[in-house]
């Protein structure tokens, strides 16, 4: 049997060369660039540049012997010219050391890594170090050498291992438990391939990068060491949750950081042990600084770490309370896997937990990218908007028509309002924005119409709309079907399509953010406000968990332009599901009577009569909203005044409240924006003044921290 492949082998390396010679398809030096996309942060935009073949740049010495990560001790007679690889970061390493002409056979997951040439993804696959190998395939490809990945020989490694020394064929186990492995994986195969000069680059080069992150180690404080959990981004947030502990070399790269692994603290048999909720609770609820969720699916991620963020059984993990859950997308189109990448991946795992100690990643991911892979690192994203919509961004965009001013504010505290060249026609009056915005072109609104002329002549390369729906809708839609006519980008957010979002208002404002920090690059800054929101709405729902059943109160909410002023038509108009206001007071643990009943509209309009009937005897609080001070004051007194409205319950006890809400008084709270956590406690202080704050100091802290000004 073995002597047949052999002879098989033989006749098939003939009739290669034999083709070979006769198309004149020798490399001679010949260079292609390849076109397929790398990305920083989900799919590449642009693949590995292919390396010339170099000649040998230091004369290494064969036969070379040495000792490979299964602790075997392997010769190597002469150089490998027919290589067997089956792993992408090694063969990574093989394209970065000029050797990747000499690769005949790849792993069945080769051709899924963005960072090699589509010639190498192109070659025979062979199998798996984790399923097996097909031998045949294998025989006809006659390698002189086949380097797989070492597990202990927990999968198919060892049996590949054994039926490759059985064929005569020289393996070489390759392996890593550390960041350092890596570089020594680097050094292993530079000797191997006599390419000692160019790993030795790449080596000094992941090295001088990890000098550089014990020495920002060495300058955290004992008291700011942070206690991190590691997790991979479960099927269902209630467990079994993968966590990443003893013997993960990413578990490892917690502690590189200069973080504590949590899952160190406890003897598991195994590097990953898979736990349910309770048990993570009761280990590290009390202990855990931040939490780390990783896939390799970016839509998996995003879901994950969102679920575990709005999941009431996960805010009893200090992490979720405080606001530090972040995800970081792992494997071969990513940062955090192994080979050279990896190093990039330790920035951005230590940016994550000590972003005021660590520098951004993405330039290292570009030094690294550029200067040994060959490839144009360009940060292409894709962004989900409030309507469940995927926009893709190749590049940062540079001009930006804003039709609302929340997202507006959102830009300005992100350090990007430079970038806006058009306006709504009501962002004016935002007293939040500077005059160098405020005096931008209008452009009109969704709601009263787009001059689509004055549009095209900004030539914006993103229009960012509100979503409000309502009478907002046909407006909104007219935005988006004529923006892709005339070829503009375009992010609607406001009241989420939670089905497909995954979020509801207020939180949906968080995701905002977070979503335009990674629009802009700006991600860090945007982490930082988000996180401070975070807190603040975390700490809302803690205090609306503790508020006693005896306790909870009925709360009905009015809009104080249909009880006063020019547009009271004597149709009251309340807030019901899906308007951020309605939301609201079921959040801060109030009860909105109006979801008692089905509406067909978000703002519903009833007469007086209809209104008491439904709601008078169970409103034990009545809130009124306006953004106009003067109305609001007036409709107040008309409900208290008015004999008719002492019908209701909360208007007989006393308990009308009016709340100011507007995106441009200094002196009101929003419920949109980053301002939205305002407008969470004006509520809650409102309906529960015994439970909440008053929401002025948030709202200071706020302003001075993000807005650069004094509330």
């Amino acid at each position: 049997m073995k002597s047949s492949k052999k002879v098989l082998a033989l006749l098939v390396l003939s009739v290669l060369v034999f083709s070979i010679f006769s198309a004149g398809c020798i490399n001679q030096g010949h260079q292609t660039e390849t076109t397929s996309k790398v990305t920083a942060k989900s799919s590449p935009t642009q693949s590995i540049q292919e390396q010339k073949p170099e000649t040998t740049t230091s004369k290494a010495k064969y036969p070379i012997t040495l000792t490979d990560f299964a602790g075997r001790t392997v010769t190597i007679e002469k150089p490998p010219e027919r290589v067997i690889v089956l792993t992408s970061y090694w063969a990574e390493i093989l394209c970065i050391l000029g050797v990747q002409d000499r690769i005949v056979g790849i792993g069945k997951y080769i051709p899924y890594d963005p960072y090699i040439p589509e010639d190498v993804k192109k070659k025979p696959v062979v199998g798996s170090s984790f399923k097996g190998l097909n031998w045949e395939t294998v025989a006809s490809l006659n390698p002189d050498l086949i380097i797989v990945d070492w597990y202990g020989g927990k999968y198919k490694d060892a049996e590949t291992i054994k039926k490759a020394e059985e064929l005569g064929i020289p393996v070489i186990a390759l392996s890593a438990k550390s960041v350092e492995d890596n570089i020594k994986v680097v050094e292993i195969l530079g000797k191997v391939f006599g390419k000692e000069e160019k790993a030795e680059e790449l080596a000094s080069w992941m090295k001088e990068k990890l000098d550089e992150v014990n020495k920002i180690t060495s300058q955290i404080p004992a008291d700011k060491k942070k206690n991190v959990l590691l997790i991979s981004a479960p099927k269902d947030i209630g467990g079994p949750i993968t966590v990443y502990a003893k013997g993960s070399a990413w578990a490892s790269i917690v502690e590189l950081v200069g973080a504590h692994n949590l899952a160190f603290d406890k003897n598991f048999d195994t590097q990953w042990p898979k736990l349910d909720l309770e048990k993570i609770i009761a280990y590290w609820g009390d202990k855990a600084d931040v939490i780390i969720v990783t896939s390799f699916s970016q839509d998996k991620l995003e879901k994950a770490v969102n679920d575990i963020k709005n999941d009431p059984r996960w805010r009893e993990i200090k992490a979720v309370k405080e606001g530090h859950v972040y995800g970081i997308l792992a494997g071969s189109k990513a940062f955090l896997d192994w080979g050279p990448r990896i190093i990039v991946g330790v920035y951005q795992l230590g940016g994550l937990i000590y972003p005021e100690y660590y520098p951004e990643w993405k330039p290292i991911a570009k030094e690294l990218l550029e200067t040994f892979y060959g490839v144009k690192y360009e940060a292409s994203i894709s962004v989900m908007d409030s309507m469940g919509r995927k926009v893709t961004f190749e590049k940062v965009p540079e001009r930006v028509v804003v039709l609302s001013s929340y997202w507006a504010e959102v830009m300005y505290c992100l350090g990007v309002a430079d970038k806006i060249v058009g306006i709504d026609k009501y962002t004016p009056y935002d007293q939040f924005l500077p005059e160098s915005i405020r005096e931008k072109p209008k452009v009109g609104s969704t709601y009263s119409g787009i001059n689509w002329e004055t549009v095209a002549s900004l030539n914006p390369e993103l229009i960012i709309m509100g979503r409000w729906k309502g009478s907002f809708t046909s407006g909104e839609q007219d935005v988006i079907e004529k923006s892709k006519e005339l070829g503009f980008k375009v992010l609607a957010f406001g009241i989420p399509d939670s089905n497909v979002t995954g979020t509801k208002m207020p939180y949906e404002n968080i995701r905002i953010i977070r979503v335009l920090g990674k629009v802009f690059d700006r991600e860090r800054k945007a982490e930082e406000l988000a996180s401070f929101l975070e807190k603040y709405y975390n700490k809302a729902l803690d205090i609306a968990s503790k508020i006693p059943p005896d306790k909870k109160k009925n709360v009905l909410i009015v809009y104080g332009s249909s009880i006063a002023g020019k547009y009271a038509t004597g149709a009251i108009s309340i807030s019901y599901k899906g308007s951020a206001y309605a939301e609201t007071a079921e959040l801060i643990g109030a009860h909105n009577v109006a979801f008692d009943y089905n509406f067909s509209t978000q703002y519903p309009k009833l007469d007086l009569e209809k209104l008491i009937a439904y709601f008078g005897d169970k409103t034990d609080v009545l809130i009124v909203v306006d953004w106009d001070a003067e109305r609001l004051n007036e409709a107040v007194e008309k409900i208290k005044s008015d004999p008719a409205w002492q019908e209701i319950k909360a208007v007989k006890e006393g308990n009308v409240v009016g709340i100011l809400v507007s995106s441009w008084r200094k002196d009101a709270v929003a419920l949109y924006g980053p301002r939205f956590i305002t407008g969470i406690y004006a509520f809650g202080h409102a309906i529960y003044p015994e439970y909440y704050p008053d929401w002025k100091p948030i709202y200071k802290e706020l302003l001075k921290r993000f807005y650069g000004m004094e509330g």
